[in-house]
């Protein structure tokens, strides 16, 4: 049984190398993260099993946290002065977003309160889907919603954003790697990063690599980057993690809810953009960086597109972490009204 285990991990992993080789051969953005992606939902709709276990995921976020944390630079620090009135209008487009949607599911399409809510707020997917589990809400609609706008966003928006980028990014100087150093960061970072998830913290394994990762880097400590092949298990890691959200879901059932998912795309997206253009112009920030950061995605998977873009993924992750810790105090609220509405009232026996 555990061979078998073993073939399925390693089946799933080469599946999502050849589906970021083959976006890297066509020169597409983030080859490695939405190529392993597309191809390996494209096996599960298919019916193909596929196996990420948690160690791997952990493994992935705390390299992907190191390396984000390696391209903070003093330059980012000096412009995070302009960074609370973005964050400002960040939440007040996530709010927007939540009320926009939730309106079209429940009065539109008619759906019960608990299942137009849980699909409609944007981001921190595991969490929105355990209050929605706990609200008794239609998880197919639920999980199905989120996930296709997670897809799309992880699919399509590197290609808008560097069609949105006009300029040539200018090459990054390439800084000798000191080996034992780079060992010291990751084995620093995990520790840390290791240390917040066991602490619960919203986020922990990416935060944790995040700070001492940005610290060692800033501080002249360490100097180089994590190898290649380092960042691509981690980035296939990922691409088939979100992928194997699907596999849950016949056919039947994904296209049952995928017109509706869509239409919740499409209203999260179209706000994000406004909410983004108006950062940007308040900030100061390119319209590409601003829509990254404000696209109702998660932490993860945004940040990382952010890295493969040559964006300023510490600008990213910032508003992607104040999109969830703000969620992370509103849901289990909203989870707890909607219980309370749906217990029978106390019996005059009690």
């Amino acid at each position: 049984m555990e061979a078998f285990v073993l073939i399925r991990i390693l089946f799933t992993l080469a599946l999502g190398a050849l589906g970021g080789a083959i976006f890297a051969y066509l020169h597409l953005p983030a080859p490695w993260l939405a190529g392993s992606m597309i191809v390996a939902i494209i096996a599960v709709l298919s019916g193909i099993k596929l196996s990420v276990p948690p160690y791997l995921r952990i493994l992935a976020f705390i390299i992907l946290g190191v390396q984000i944390g390696s391209s903070v630079t003093p330059e980012t620090l000096a412009t995070a002065g302009r960074w609370p009135l973005s964050l400002a209008i960040l939440l007040l487009t996530v709010f927007v977003v939540t009320a926009a949607c939730y309106w079209f599911y429940r009065r539109v399409r008619g759906w019960p309160m608990a299942d137009a809510l849980f699909s409609s707020l944007p981001g921190a997917l595991a969490m929105v889907v355990a209050m929605a589990d706990e609200a008794k809400a239609d998880m197919r609609r639920v999980i199905i919603a989120q996930s296709i706008r997670l897809f799309f966003l992880v699919a399509a928006l590197p290609i808008v954003i560097t069609n949105l980028s006009h300029a040539a990014v200018p090459p990054t100087a390439v800084v000798p790697t000191v080996w034992w150093e780079i060992v010291l960061v990751f084995l620093a970072s995990a520790a840390a990063a290791l240390l917040l998830n066991h602490l619960k913290v919203p986020a922990g394994l990416f935060i944790g690599a995040i700070v001492v990762s940005a610290g060692f880097f800033l501080g002249g400590i360490a100097h180089g980057a994590l190898p290649a092949p380092a960042l691509i298990l981690a980035n296939v890691t990922l691409g088939t993690l979100l992928a194997s959200r699907f596999q849950d879901f016949s056919p039947g059932e994904l296209l049952y809810g995928l017109a509706d998912g869509m239409a919740g795309f499409a209203i999260a997206l179209a706000i994000s953009i406004l909410g983004a253009i108006l950062a940007s112009l308040v900030a100061h920030q390119p319209v590409a960086l601003t829509l990254l950061a404000f696209s109702p995605g998660g932490l993860d998977a945004m940040t990382v597109i952010a890295l493969a873009l040559n964006l300023d993924p510490a600008y990213v992750g910032a508003h992607q972490l104040a999109r969830y810790f703000a969620m992370s105090l509103t849901v289990p609220t909203l989870a707890a009204y909607l219980l309370r509405r749906r217990l029978p009232p106390p019996s005059s026996d009690e």
